[in-house]
């Protein structure tokens, strides 16, 4: 097990108090050692942090958008147990994470396993973690509570089983110092099989799980065509995640020069959504979550701060997803960088607003997607 880090020495006390205090409560001693983590931990693959550290213009050294590379890597955390004063033997653990010192807000896994792994974790947090050694007769032991700290470097790619190429908008940092908020705004591949009579749902039972409880998503915006190219969407008239998930098919035409201009009232449709916060949580795709699904991942990013730089690194992430097929940055200029470079403004977020007011997305529904994502 590695070494501690510095890292919040003030809560590590506090934490370690609310520890020793619960295990007083539940009656069983026991010397606990736990993994301590030295250094903030990356939560990308080794693949994915090169490419990260790399010209982002070389993207294709690293991914072609031909196989599953999109999914960050998870992190694993190992702990052993010795009970004093009791002859029961451990049945099984409950392991905790939380971003909070107090647990009010845990993920709470259960496992007779010695470790455990952990996905989709958030840019630049430091975590909170403890495990529970459950008695064969009822009693328990907590152990002290560890922490870790995130990285900082975007994006925050994410695993959801039967879907590629899926990352939260949020995490970026912004010129005014700020950071883009998570857990908010996702960008994905389809969630069903496209071009199909009757609906094929691809994103599996797992997937499903981590997306209504693990990321809470309240809002699926389909930007496939529901007629045409063959009936795009695949069939389906509400979202794979059930009933209690509106969906919304904002339709728009790949087959285009232009997406942005090809396609202003799905896109006023969209901002619509957007400024809406009781749809949030919310995930948008076209069918692999790269082109369309792109541009709006561009805008919203675009108006909040983030730099050239992450933006075009973030469009060229796909290709780490199972797309089909390897993406440029020259296929995006006539798309909508030719429209947004020649709009008014002093920087980029100045340039995305005017477009789009422009073009009929009223400010005050810019407004509000600022004051919900920053």
């Amino acid at each position: 097990m590695k070494k501690r880090g510095l890292l919040a020495v003030l809560s590590m006390l506090l934490c370690a108090v609310i520890a020793l205090c619960s295990c007083g409560a539940e009656g069983v001693s026991a010397d606990w050692d736990l993994t301590e983590i030295d250094g903030k931990v990356d939560l990308h693959t080794e693949l994915q942090s090169s490419y990260l550290a790399d010209d982002y213009n070389n993207i294709l050294k690293y991914a072609k958008g031909q196989a599953e590379l999109s999914r960050p890597e998870s992190l694993r955390l190992d702990w052993s147990v010795s009970p004093k004063g009791t002859d029961a033997v451990i049945k099984d653990y409950t392991f905790e994470y939380a971003m909070d010192p107090d647990f009010s807000r845990a993920v709470s896994l259960k496992t007779e396993e010695t470790f455990c792994e952990i996905t989709n974790l958030c840019l630049d947090t430091v975590y909170y973690w403890r495990v529970t050694a459950n008695f064969s007769d009822g009693k328990k032991s907590v152990s002290p509570v560890e922490i870790f700290e995130t990285d900082d470097v975007g994006p925050r790619n994410l695993y959801v089983d039967g879907v590629t190429n899926i990352r939260d908008l949020g995490g970026y940092k912004t010129a005014d110092g700020g950071r883009v908020k998570q857990g908010m705004m996702f960008r994905c591949g389809r969630l069903n099989k496209s071009e199909t009579a009757t609906p094929e749902i691809e994103i599996t039972e797992k997937g499903i799980d981590t997306m209504l409880y693990e990321l809470g998503i309240c809002t699926e915006i389909d930007f496939r065509m529901k007629e045409a190219h063959n009936h795009e969407t695949g069939g389906i008239t509400s979202s794979p995640l059930g009933d209690l998930v509106r969906y919304e098919n904002v339709e728009l035409e790949w087959n285009v020069g232009n997406y942005l201009l090809s396609n202003l009232a799905s896109v006023r449709r969209f901002f619509e959504l957007a400024a809406d916060e009781s749809n949030y949580p919310l995930i948008f795709h076209c069918n692999i979550g790269t082109d369309r699904t792109g541009m709006f991942a561009f805008l919203i990013n675009g108006l909040l701060g983030v730099s050239e730089e992450d933006l075009y690194r973030d469009y060229l992430f796909s290709n780490f997803g199972k797309i089909g097929g390897a993406r440029e940055l020259s296929g995006i200029r006539s798309k909508y960088l030719d429209t947004i470079e020649k709009s008014e403004g002093e920087t980029l977020s100045e340039k995305i607003r005017n477009c789009l007011i422009l073009n009929g997305v009223p400010a005050e529904q810019l407004d509000a997607i600022v004051e919900i994502m920053k």
